[in-house]
């Protein structure tokens, strides 16, 4: 019984070590880009015929599918590329922050489709609808600060790096 156990234990522990191809990785991360640009594009014809597409609701699509098209830019990419890596991550992060901060910042009440309003309400609903608005600025605040902690490493990363080569290559 006990070495039944154990051998399937190693055979698990086999399993969860094994990655992704670099074929894989790629086939998956184009696919998700594809998904991306669809998302992008599907906002994009949503928003069209919109007299003021910033308050339109689908200009919400346009940062998640650029997040989406982001991440599938970095599956795909090799782990060895780390410059162009830690930019798309910049831009992936930056992306996110944007739709936190359309959530949060941008025009009209948060509220729900079919009725259901936060807007002409007193009382218990309405310290909700605070808390709420105050939980979605607290989270877009937080989104920023990781956008640009992640430009702060890509500009880091890029300046520090090509100065500590020149520094190494001087005799």
């Amino acid at each position: 019984m006990k070495g039944k156990g154990s051998s399937a234990k190693g055979k698990g522990n086999g399993a969860a070590k094994k990655g992704l191809s670099p074929g894989q990785r790629v086939a998956i991360g184009l696919a998700v880009c594809a998904m991306g640009i669809g998302v992008v594009a599907l906002g994009v014809h949503q928003l069209w015929p919109k007299a003021n597409k910033f308050a339109a609701g689908e200009f919400a699509a346009l940062p998640v599918g650029m997040t989406i098209t982001f991440f599938g830019a970095l599956l795909a990419l090799p782990r060895r590329v780390v410059r162009p890596r830690v930019l798309i991550a910049a831009l992936m992060v930056s992306a996110l922050a944007l739709t936190a901060d359309w959530i949060a910042f941008g025009p009209g009440e948060l509220g729900f489709e079919n009725g259901l309003s936060f807007t002409k309400v007193s009382g218990p609903l309405q310290v909700a609808r605070i808390i709420g608005r105050i939980l979605f600025v607290m989270g877009a605040v937080l989104a920023n600060l990781l956008a640009l902690w992640a430009w702060v490493r890509f500009l880091w990363r890029s300046g520090g790096r090509g100065a500590n080569t020149r520094a190494r290559s001087k005799p």
